[in-house]
């Protein structure tokens, strides 16, 4: 079945075509890349994706197919952006960034010193750095989250500074899925001079110079139409469709009362991640799993920090420390909340002995529920992003996404 749109917007330019399947263009050397990214959408293992790779300043990857939605009635476009849900936290990760180049707060600071509610049930000394590596034991918190209170960080934030923590802070790490979001923006409202939320610093401060389609929180102006539609996952597809998600976790995630289920089902219970693919949650600028964006904008967000972060103001301080790493939870890697190895890094994740994602442990991105994955790697000078709107049951190493990676990598290799 060819992938000829049925609407106007389809008819952007292409250079490379493969049976209609992939759109976009690729430079000498990449074109496996094409097909291998042809090849998933052909397969109809995603309705839709799209995949920009920058390689020392040049853009050797820029592929969009399949559909925005399960209508099939529009092409996913270039300049298409779509729910990305935990890829939002290496954005916020930056964002934090930028805010300790700037001076606001550091690292090694304590969170009580910039927000002191947050030192109750002894949480006085988890520092900035801690909390945005997700080991602040705040991954479940006592608050009802529904589509209606998402967009109240007031209320969220003053549940968080009360909060008994799910594990003495520092000794372990675990997924906050939606907390670690809530946490860097009541930071960055504490100490910026305008009192701005996350996602209004983020606008105004890095998405606006670099002019780039990354957003947390959307403005009512932005085009509807280019909003690739999520098609999501229920309960049963996790044991009907189960791939590499640990079992572990798929069951915890079912048991009302667990750790994984209070931290991965509270805001809309079971119905699945696609039910946040909604107007209300695009809106409510949530920092750890709302962000919009292209897959050209994140990798554009990513080579400022791949080249080195001058561009934001990054400092070198900053950057080495993005790129060395946070160090390890005292009682090691083990996530409390997924139930496997996972290195969380100043809200970014990094490689490690079990997720070599970049050919360097300097690299630092995120990934995301259902597969998507972006990062940027210093030392290879490589931007990466990959998002779907086709939810995969998977944890990392999404294998749609990985054969777009690894061909890239393979190709890089013969390029040098």
């Amino acid at each position: 079945m060819s992938q000829q749109a049925l609407s106007p917007r389809s008819a952007e330019p292409s250079r490379f075509h493969d049976d209609d399947w992939a759109r976009g263009h690729v430079a000498a050397g990449f074109e496996p890349v094409a097909n291998a990214f042809a090849a998933t959408i052909r397969s109809g293992a995603a309705l839709g994706a799209a995949c920009t790779i920058i390689h020392r300043g040049e853009t050797v990857v820029d592929l969009q197919g399949g559909w925005q939605d399960r209508s099939r009635q529009m092409a996913w476009q270039g300049d298409d952006i779509a729910l990305v849900y935990s890829l939002t936290k290496g954005v916020t990760g930056m964002a934090a960034a930028v805010a300790v180049s700037r001076g606001l707060f550091a690292y090694e600071e304590p969170v009580a010193d910039i927000w002191p509610e947050f030192a109750a049930q002894g949480k006085g000394a988890v520092t900035v750095g801690e909390a945005l590596s997700e080991q602040a034991g705040l991954a479940a918190i006592d608050f009802k989250l529904t589509l209606d209170t998402m967009g109240d960080e007031d209320a969220i934030c003053a549940a968080i500074a009360r909060q008994k923590p799910n594990w003495t802070p520092g000794d372990y790490a675990g997924n906050h899925a939606y907390t670690l979001g809530w946490i860097a923006s009541e930071l960055i409202r504490r100490r910026d001079p305008q009192r701005r939320s996350l996602g209004r610093f983020f606008a105004e401060e890095i998405a606006a110079p670099l002019g780039i389609d990354v957003f947390i929180g959307l403005d009512e102006s932005f085009d509807r139409s280019r909003i690739a539609r999520i098609a999501g996952f229920g309960v049963p597809d996790l044991f009907l469709h189960h791939t590499t998600m640990p079992w572990p976790l798929t069951i915890r995630m079912c048991l009302p009362g667990t750790l994984a289920f209070r931290t991965l089902n509270n805001p809309l219970l079971l119905q699945g991640p696609g039910a946040l693919d909604c107007e209300a949650f695009w809106r409510a600028g949530q920092g750890a799993a709302g962000g919009m964006a292209s897959a050209r904008g994140l990798a554009a967000l990513y080579q400022v920090f791949a080249e080195g972060g001058e561009r934001l103001g990054i400092t070198r301080a900053v950057m080495n420390k993005i790129s060395s790493g946070h160090r390890y939870p005292r009682k090691g890697l083990k996530d409390r909340i997924l139930a496997l190895d996972m290195y969380y890094s100043h809200g970014f994740e990094k490689p490690f002995a079990d997720w070599e994602y970049a050919r360097s442990r300097n690299a630092f991105g995120s990934f995301a529920v259902g597969g998507s994955l972006a990062y940027a790697d210093p030392e290879d000078e490589v931007a990466y992003a990959w998002i779907t709107n086709q939810l995969g049951t998977g944890k990392w190493d999404d294998p749609r996404e990985k054969i777009v990676r690894d061909a890239f990598y393979a190709c890089l290799e013969n390029r040098s």
